[in-house]
């Protein structure tokens, strides 16, 4: 008769886990192989920001490159879609008389994608702290 090494009781020789505290009393040996992570790495090539800002030239293909395809689909959204269904907001006239340059609203948008892009894959290379 084997005692429980928590309580001190007896238990039976053939028990795995102790009838009175629960105590694990016997560990299974585990068996299995070592699984080499490097290789899967080797296959996926690390992500560089600055391809993915380069990737911006055609708005949200960036964001895919770094991992956030939703993120990519809306800057394409709201950079292309007005100028596809032709609702882009034209303020140059009142613009011109403020003397501010509205009519760089699309490209200050694009160029923020670009940054974005940017931010996004060097956000996913950074190590988690």
């Amino acid at each position: 008769m084997q005692t429980c090494p928590r309580c001190e009781r007896p238990v039976a020789p053939e028990a795995l886990f102790c009838p009175q505290c629960g105590a694990q009393l016997k560990v299974p040996s585990v068996q299995g192989e070592i699984i080499d992570g490097t290789r899967r790495f080797a296959k996926h090539p690390p992500i560089r920001p600055g391809r993915a800002a380069r990737l911006s030239i055609i708005p949200g293909l960036g964001h895919w490159y770094a991992g956030a395809p939703a993120r990519g689909l809306v800057f394409f959204a709201a950079i292309v879609g007005p100028l596809v269904i032709g609702t882009e907001l034209d303020l140059t006239g009142i613009g011109a008389a403020l003397g501010i340059p509205l009519d760089i609203g699309g490209l200050g948008l694009w160029a923020f994608c670009a940054y974005d892009a940017y931010r996004t894959a060097r956000n996913r290379i950074r190590p988690a702290a």
